[in-house]
């Protein structure tokens, strides 16, 4: 069966009649949004469009003939979740941290922990103090090393200058 081109004509006159029949009765499935809330800048072969409501950003391109929107990740969020879940991470700790010291007996139960020596320093401000013998054996291990840098970069050297010898 041979439909005529006058028939076909007709067809698609009639579809695209229904069509804009069915928008202007309010019909048409697409959301409403406003006009202004969207902008859309250039950036090379893409466009950026900035919802000026929630102020995200969305990435534009052409692919297979058709323009799709993809939001980009947005930074700022990110590092207020992480900021967010670091500062339950460090209440956590500090309250795994008083009831330790609660159960070293250091501290009741609504005390704050006394300051004594025997707790570790991680302030940094003080210096840490060596005997004389522990002096002795760390000025021998830095001598070592010190001795041993030295080796290694001279041979670095003697090596880069091999090296630059054969390439003349």
């Amino acid at each position: 069966m041979r439909m005529s081109a006058r028939v076909f004509g007709l067809a698609v006159g009639g579809a695209v009649m229904l069509a804009g029949a069915g928008h202007a009765a309010g019909l048409d499935d697409r959301p409403q949004v406003d006009r202004d809330r969207y902008v859309l800048a250039p950036a090379g072969d893409i466009f950026l469009r900035l919802d000026r409501e929630t102020g995200r950003v969305a990435e534009c391109s052409k692919v297979n003939a058709t323009w799709r929107c993809v939001a980009v990740p947005d930074a700022q969020l990110a590092l207020e979740a992480e900021i967010e879940r670091l500062g339950k991470q460090v209440t956590a700790l500090r309250a795994e941290n008083a009831e330790l010291r609660r159960k070293a007996g250091l501290a009741r139960p609504g005390e704050s922990v006394p300051k004594t020596d025997a707790l570790p320093r991680i302030d940094g401000d003080d210096e840490p103090t060596f005997t004389p013998e522990e002096e002795k054996e760390l000025g021998r291990a830095l001598d070592f090393t010190e001795k041993a840098m030295r080796r290694f970069f001279g041979m670095m050297k003697s090596l880069r200058e091999e090296y630059d010898d054969l390439g003349n």
